[in-house]
């Protein structure tokens, strides 16, 4: 692409009708303009801002969108939106977005896309950008439970992109699987131990720049989340939503336990709200559960986050940079 300055700037104004209402998506009564709708017309615009930058054979893909839906916006009327580029990395571009209907303030937040070349992200030739049709596939077993699943899902999924690879997300709930194996328990061990474990966390998290303000009542029941999290990957959501639901029990003080937190979070990556519901019900999805507790049982997970790549067990966050290795010995060979 050419060269982009920060700071450049566009607003735009969309018409909206019922057609993108949350009733016109089954959410029967609720004639405002839907979260999901708000989010197509935010990467419109954010795309208008640097359109004219486009070179033969260049696009953008989104990859990170955080916005918080203030106030309801209603059909028939102009949306107007004011997308800026606020940050220029490599191939990472940040937009500011502030979203108004008639003065009123609706929605505001951040958008990231990604800067791709089209014949490799269409063609699977591994750009570093999209996974390649015959790339790499690691296992990230995880639960919310874990400070360490925190930190390892805002790396596992950059570090397989770089190898042209993917993250196939396996939730499992780890205290049954502790229970299963009579596996160790970081917070039952001595107090200096888990003096130093609590510290740790925060160092960590100082170093990979994430925020770090567990939720008071720590540890949470993670059940429903993880029901969730199994309906997010069915609808191709399982990275954003599974980093936003560890954000916010991490660092955000929210009770990831409560259907209205998970429905909050899944709307924010553009999840169905009753989906995240019947998700954190379904039978099915505790079955599936169960049956991840079980094979990581038999594969000898013994703690989280655990990653399986061409027959290798990689165990724990600090594990990722051997990952990454293993993945470059592999490509190349």
């Amino acid at each position: 692409m050419k060269p982009l300055t920060p700071g450049a700037a566009l607003r735009q104004s969309f018409d909206v009708t019922t057609d993108d209402t949350a009733a016109a998506i089954g959410n029967t009564g609720v004639e405002v303009i839907s979260t999901m709708a708000m989010v197509r017309l935010v990467e419109t615009a954010c795309y208008g801002v640097i359109a004219s930058h486009y070179e033969d054979g260049d696009a953008t893909v989104g990859t990170r969108v955080a916005l918080d839906h203030e106030a309801p916006a209603y059909p028939g009327r102009p949306v107007d939106i004011l997308a800026t580029l606020t940050g220029v990395k490599g191939r990472k571009l940040t937009f500011s977005v502030e979203v108004e209907q008639d003065g009123r303030r609706i929605m505001t937040g951040e958008h990231v896309r990604a800067t791709v070349r089209l014949d490799t992200f269409l063609g699977g030739k591994g750009d570093a950008a999209t996974p390649g049709a015959t790339g790499p596939q690691v296992e990230f077993w995880y639960d919310f439970h874990s400070p360490w699943c925190y930190f390892a899902s805002f790396r596992v999924g950059n570090i397989l992109r770089a190898h042209g690879g993917t993250v196939r997300w396996r939730p499992v709930h780890l205290p049954k699987l502790m229970e299963r194996i009579d596996g160790r328990r970081p917070l039952e061990g001595i107090q200096a131990f888990v003096k130093w474990y609590r510290q740790d966390a925060l160092d960590h998290a100082a170093l990979y720049g994430l925020p770090y303000d567990p939720h008071k009542d720590y540890p949470l029941r993670p059940s429903r989340a993880l029901r969730a999290a199994l309906y997010a990957d069915e609808q191709s959501a399982a990275e954003p939503f599974i980093k936003a639901v560890m954000q916010a029990y991490w660092a955000g003080q929210r009770d990831i336990s409560d259907l209205g937190v998970l429905q909050e979070l899944g709307e924010s990556v553009g999840l169905a709200r009753e989906g995240i519901v019947e998700a954190a019900g379904s039978e099915t999805y505790k079955a599936q559960i169960e049956a991840n507790i079980e094979e990581a049982a038999k594969r000898g997970v013994f703690g989280l986050p655990a990653m399986f790549f061409d027959g290798k067990l990689f165990w724990g966050n600090d594990r990722l940079e051997l990952l990454d290795r293993w993945l470059g010995q592999w490509r190349a060979s």
